[in-house]
């Protein structure tokens, strides 16, 4: 079963630095890298543990999502 998360709650299960790097480093179709925006509302931890955030990439709004092997952690 999925799982919402907070930002909050994702930024302590895998820190603050790592979330910062996290933020900044995702791809889109459309720019490259890039980092993500407005993906506060769908931080989803899925059922293998996994955390997948689905956003918008901040240069030019293209639908991107960040998947975290959060799994493993268990």
């Amino acid at each position: 079963m999925k799982k919402k998360l907070t930002k909050q709650e994702l930024i302590q299960k895998i820190g603050v630095k790592n979330f910062a790097l996290v933020e900044r480093n995702v791809f889109c179709a459309e720019c490259g890298n890039t980092a993500i925006v407005d993906y506060e509302d769908d931080i989803v931890l899925e059922p293998s543990r996994d955390t997948v955030l689905r956003g918008k990439c901040k240069k030019c709004g293209h639908a991107v999502a960040r998947v975290l092997e959060t799994g493993e952690e268990r």
